[in-house]
């Protein structure tokens, strides 16, 4: 028997990464580490280019954080992202409320 799609079991795919954040978080590490290894590779015994490396690899770090945030924030805060039909029913409400009628019938 082939499997068919119910309804109501179809992924949510609104709440999926935003994709170019998630291409930059991709390229962020990519560069970070590479850029690192390079450093490393070319380390003579002074240290300089071990200290750049470390510190390219916080960076990498610390962007892969807040992009992997920014990236899934629809996960994390899903209210931020629903409709709320309460805002709709308050400006109606507004627009015929008895205090605001009275304003349109002046002018």
């Amino acid at each position: 028997m082939p499997m068919t799609p119910t309804r109501g079991k179809v992924p949510h795919f609104t709440m999926r990464p935003h994709p170019v954040v998630a291409g930059a978080l991709i390229l962020t590490l990519v560069v970070g580490l590479l850029l690192a290894l390079s450093f490393l590779s070319q380390e003579d015994g002074s240290g300089a280019s071990r200290q750049r490396a470390v510190f390219v690899l916080v960076m990498t770090v610390t962007f892969t954080i807040l992009l992997t945030i920014v990236a899934t924030a629809k996960l994390w805060y899903p209210h931020l992202w629903k409709k709320n039909s309460t805002h709709e029913r308050h400006r109606q409400h507004s627009r015929h409320h008895p205090i605001n009628q009275r304003h349109t019938r002046r002018r």
